[in-house]
């Protein structure tokens, strides 16, 4: 059985999705100027990064100029949540986590880089995937828990977001042709906060168009012309 103590949250994950993407490992951990990228091919750079878009803005800013790079950033649609096991034999405790994800969490990261969403050689890849997470008993008295490993049960989905053509499936399809920020809460599930993320973000990458106010509140639509990054070139596919 494997060992959990002393590992950071995600080590496991992190691993799991680099054998899934390039099962050789030929192409791990390959230097590329000052930063090491994840996953380095001919075609290009993966970047796999599970939290914490932000902490990557240098990085990208280094690979993008010379590079097509794509993000990779898994979404945990289902989690088994693991307990271990007690002296004595007793056996570890599982249960599933009534939290469920979905593609729409990844604004609140999107948002992080958002002024490198709109570079040609970048592209976003989610990945809803089903996880066990590997929880202790947290010595503290305002956490009852601590995480301490995530390992990959199964893939679920993928979506690829390298267009605005691609951003408007983000746009959940029982929207009115005008729709407000607590429109779009209440259609994708986000928080009023995460919304207003979201329409922030598909605002500036060209998938949703802003038409004017509802009161206080700004009008969007879905954008008509063009499937087009804002000022970039038509891409293949897109």
């Amino acid at each position: 059985m494997t060992s959990y103590i002393g590992t950071y949250g995600e080590k496991t994950l992190h691993r799991a999705l680099k054998r899934r993407l390039d099962p050789t490992g030929e192409c791990h951990e390959v230097r590329v100027g000052r930063y090491i990228a994840d996953i380095k091919t001919e075609s290009g750079i993966i970047e796999i990064q599970t939290q914490s878009f932000f902490k990557l803005r240098a990085k990208l800013g280094e690979f993008l100029p010379d590079y097509p790079v794509t993000l990779v950033y898994p979404i945990a649609r289902e989690k088994i949540l693991v307990w271990p096991g007690g002296p004595g034999g007793v056996a570890a405790r599982e249960c599933r986590s009534p939290k469920r994800g979905s593609y729409y969490d990844a604004f609140r990261e999107l948002y992080q880089i958002k002024t490198l969403l709109t570079d040609r050689n970048l592209s976003i890849m989610l990945l809803l995937i089903d996880v066990s997470e590997h929880r202790v008993a947290s010595k503290g008295y305002r956490k009852k828990y601590s995480k301490i490993d995530t390992e990959l049960r199964s893939l679920y989905g993928e979506m690829i977001l390298g267009c605005a053509g691609d951003y408007k499936k983000l746009i959940p399809g029982r929207l009115a042709p005008q729709f407000t920020v607590r429109d779009y809460s209440m259609a994708s599930g986000l928080s009023l906060r995460d919304s207003g993320l979201a329409l922030n973000v598909l605002h500036h990458v060209g998938a949703a168009a802003r038409v004017g106010k509802q009161g206080r509140s700004y009008l969007y639509e879905r954008a008509q012309a063009g499937s087009q990054l804002p000022g970039e070139q038509q891409a293949g596919g897109c």
